[in-house]
């Protein structure tokens, strides 16, 4: 199982009187994937979980100017290079995969029923078999495409192929 995550961008968002930040989340779990927004204090949660199971990388630190673009930034760029780091111990804490509820991508992945398993691909182009035998003069130029082809597969050059 493969886990990606970062960090993009963050937004602010006004809820009733309330306003606060939240940072887009990328996660990627074997090629799913999904984008979820936390808050700064559901990371600093998450933090404090951690240091009692293992050594974290560093965290961020809250800064009194939260508003200020800047800062938002820098921090966006620490919870990055953080999770980086938690990302790096193996195997990852069951608590990372329920902050980045990839449980959700993990029943996306899973088949009830070997049916589901099976390829449900379909041919989106068919040719016929001789399409590059037959001799179809529309223009009085060369197809050097058609000839070009005939030379790589045959080796000489058909007849009716100008050098």
């Amino acid at each position: 199982m493969v886990l990606r995550v970062n960090i993009p961008s963050f937004r602010k968002v006004k809820e009733d009187d309330e306003m606060y930040t939240v940072f887009l989340v990328d996660v990627w779990l074997s090629g799913h994937h999904q984008v979820i927004e936390k808050r700064y204090s559901e990371f600093e949660e998450l933090h404090k979980q951690l240091k009692k199971i293992m050594k974290t990388p560093e965290f961020p630190p809250k800064k009194v100017l939260k508003w200020n673009t800047k800062v938002l930034e820098q921090r966006r760029v620490g919870l990055d290079a953080f999770f980086q780091g938690v990302l790096e111990h193996e195997p990852t804490p069951s608590i990372v995969h329920t902050f980045l509820e990839t449980d959700a991508l993990d029943a996306s992945m899973d088949f009830e029923n070997e049916e589901e398993q099976k390829t449900t691909h379909q041919p989106v182009v068919t040719l016929d078999a001789d399409v590059f035998l037959r001799n179809l003069k529309t223009n009085c130029l060369p197809n050097i495409i058609e000839e070009g082809v005939k030379m790589g597969l045959y080796s000489t050059p058909s007849p009716n192929f100008n050098t």
